[in-house]
Order: C-alpha cells, then sequence, then structure tokens
C-alpha cells in the first residue's frame, strides 16, 4: 500500500491535490493514511478523522435505510411514490429529453420506489443539460440552507419528470424524494431514523447533517481543480453547479437524501465494511442477505446501459472518460459487471459510490475489502482515483 503514499505526493506536488486521507480495510487488517494540507498554501497538515462533506456519499445511506423499512414491511418496492406522497398522483413528463416544459403528457406509470433506487424514475439534477434541469436551477431547488426537506419535495411534485419512468438511466434527486417516504412512513425525521438504524449500532458517531461548533475547526474546506490551469484554486460559484446546493454546518433541522451528511474515514470505513455482510463488528445483521444482494447487484435492463453522468459542464474532449464504463448499478450503488480499458484491475462485483467532492469508497466481498478516500475537490483529476484504485486491487496478496 505504499504506492499509494507516493502517488498522493505527485499528485500534491504537481498541484492538483491539497491532501487526502484514507482507509483500507483488507482482511481485516486496516491501512489509515493522511497526507498534505487543509489549505492551498501547504502550511496547515490534514489530519486523521477531520470532518468531510460527503454529498452523494449520502445516498447510499438512505438507500440501505430504504432496504431495512423494506424488509420491516413499510415499504415494497414496487409501490408507486404517490401512495406516500400525494403531491406526485398527477405526473406529467417531457415528452422527449429535449422538450421544452410546455411539451409535457401525462405518465403512463407513476415512479416506483424501485426506480428511485435505480435512478431510472424520470427526475434530473439542476446541473444537467437539459430544460428541466435549467427550470430546477431558476426554481433554486435544494438551494436553501434552511428549508426542509418536505418543502423541497413539495416543489418538485409542481413539474414534470424528464421521462417516462423506466425509460432511461439518469441520475438525480430521486434519493432525496426517497427520504422524504422514509419521514412519511416512518412519523420520524431521517436524521432520527438513520441514526437509529445504522448510525448507532455501527459506531458511526461522527456523521449526521449537523456539526457542532466545537468540530467546525475539523471540517476540511473545499476547493476546486481548474483544468485549463491544471491546478486547485478556490471554489468558482457558476450558476448551474452543485456547489450552490445548501450545505449548513449548524443548521440541527436540516437533512436530505441526495447529499448534505458529514462524516469522516473511519466512520464511513464502518459503513463500507458492513456493507460486505450486512453486520457490524459484534455479529449484529443490520440487513439480510437477500436485501444487500439486491442493493450490490446489478438491477438494470441491458437497453438501459451505458450508464453516464455528465453536465452542462461536461467536455467531451480527446481525454474525456466514462466514470462508469463497465458498471452497471444496483439499488443505491455502481457495480462493476465487466473490466475496461480504464478498469483493468477490479474485481467483478466491486461496488460503491462517491461524492460531489472527490470522496469514494469501495465495498468488495470476494477479497474481504472495503476502501474510503475523502478529499474535498470539485472537479478532481480522475487519475487521483483511478490511481488510488489501481493500487488497491494491482498490490492484493
Amino acid at each position: 500500500m505504499d504506492n499509494i503514499k507516493l502517488d498522493f505526493q505527485k499528485h500534491i506536488d504537481s498541484g492538483k491535490c491539497n491532501g487526502a486521507e484514507w482507509i483500507i480495510n483488507y482482511k481485516n487488517n486496516i491501512y489509515h493514511e493522511v497526507i498534505g494540507y487543509r489549505d492551498l498554501n501547504l502550511q496547515d497538515k490534514l489530519s486523521k478523522n477531520s470532518y468531510y462533506r460527503i454529498w452523494s456519499m449520502t445516498k447510499p445511506i438512505i438507500g440501505f435505510a430504504v432496504m431495512q423499512l423494506i424488509e420491516k414491511n413499510f415499504l415494497s418496492l414496487d409501490d408507486t411514490i404517490d401512495k406516500y406522497l400525494s403531491d406526485f398522483k398527477n405526473l406529467n413528463k417531457l415528452n422527449s429529453i429535449d422538450s421544452k416544459l410546455n411539451d409535457i403528457s401525462s405518465v403512463e406509470k407513476i415512479p416506483t420506489i424501485r426506480q428511485l433506487l435505480q435512478h431510472t424514475a424520470g427526475f434530473t439534477y439542476n446541473s444537467c443539460d437539459n430544460f428541466l434541469a435549467q427550470e430546477y436551477e431558476d426554481r433554486h431547488l435544494f438551494h436553501s440552507s434552511s428549508s426542509s426537506l418536505e418543502e423541497e419535495i413539495s416543489k418538485i411534485s409542481e413539474l414534470p419528470l424528464l421521462y417516462e419512468p423506466g425509460l432511461k438511466w439518469h441520475y438525480s434527486i430521486s434519493i432525496d424524494v426517497l427520504a422524504r417516504i422514509i419521514e412519511v412512513v416512518t412519523k420520524d425525521r431521517i436524521q432520527d431514523i438513520i441514526t437509529e438504524n445504522i448510525f448507532v449500532p455501527l459506531e458511526m458517531k461522527n456523521t449526521s447533517f449537523y456539526i457542532d461548533e466545537n468540530n467546525n475547526k475539523k471540517l476540511v474546506e473545499t476547493f476546486e481543480y481548474n483544468s485549463d490551469k491544471l491546478k486547485l484554486t478556490n471554489l468558482n460559484y457558476d450558476k448551474r453547479k452543485l456547489i450552490l446546493y445548501g450545505y449548513p454546518t449548524n443548521n440541527k433541522n436540516y437533512s436530505r437524501g441526495g447529499h448534505g451528511l458529514y462524516s469522516t474515514a473511519e466512520d464511513y470505513e464502518k459503513f463500507a465494511t458492513m456493507l460486505i455482510n450486512g453486520k457490524n463488528k459484534n455479529g449484529k445483521e443490520l440487513i439480510n442477505s437477500q436485501s444487500l444482494e439486491l442493493m450490490r447487484n446489478n438491477s438494470l435492463n441491458k437497453d438501459l446501459f451505458p450508464i453516464e453522468i455528465t453536465s452542462i459542464n461536461t467536455n467531451k474532449d480527446e481525454d474525456y472518460e466514462n466514470d462508469l464504463d463497465g458498471y452497471g448499478w444496483g439499488l443505491g450503488f455502481r457495480v462493476l459487471m465487466n473490466n475496461t480499458s480504464q478498469n483493468k484491475f477490479g474485481p467483478i462485483g466491486e461496488f460503491g459510490w462517491s461524492g460531489y467532492a472527490a470522496t469514494y469508497f469501495l465495498a468488495d466481498s470476494k477479497n474481504n475489502l472495503s476502501a474510503v478516500l475523502m478529499m474535498q475537490i470539485l472537479d478532481a483529476d480522475k487519475n487521483i482515483k483511478k490511481d488510488f484504485y489501481n493500487n488497491i486491487f494491482k498490490n492484493l496478496k
């Protein structure tokens, strides 16, 4: 694992990375390392168990909570969302992905819980390149740091879907809708549900939508990689970037489904390792094997491939790579189905997810391995994650 640290030092020396923290758990042997700095002037050293905005690594936690509730018969995968959110009873859809908002018709079927988990429900993201995404942005969906999850989902229900549910795989705000459904069926806050059912049994004491003032100093600042200048810069708050989403540190009532959690490398490693067998370190089962297999095996029909995440700012030049080439999607995770030229070393069945600011995790049940990488870099150079990933699987013994 020494090569990982050497590669990170190269990325720091070249100005592509300020600092990183990672944990690899291989057959219950823990490798926990940190390198670099919290700032761009390379003066303040990054320390272990700092706090990170994990952005979309919130999603697998919400998805896991949903599968737990399905086991307890609160929900069913094929329930339509209007069963719990009546505002969605009369949904429309755009007649094509390129349609404007006045070119709509009624959906043939209301999206299901399964389709929310799959990202095939028909929602989009503010940063995507379509007219509906522009409308999300114009209405400042999720920009607020004080609005409730209920208020945000109510706004979404006023808009059409991007496409007929089940027709495409399109990464979206669907897990935010799912989080609101959890609140409705449990009559409780999403923070309380995931704390009781996930964080407490895993002893994840440092994962929450809220950071108190005593821990604010341990929160790592976020930077941005400028691909033109080939170096890190301070954040550029351009329109249609998800950095405009609210992400407060000090609002105890704040919660979301697709982003919003803070965590540490050590905490998230506990979650990633649990996904190998569904049990905590004491052998307590958090989820049964059938539910776990549904989450970490491809659930998409072949006509939905290839899956890909792009935004209005995506530049498909000669260096462009689709990070999800070779991957399918389970009920909450990407899952490796085929090795590709970009992914020669990963074992088939490896699964996990990542976050907007270059956080990343994987789990591999065949090798009894999990890994978590924490950084806070928007639009990070893809070679950083690729080197981390390849070094893990090239050096397994």
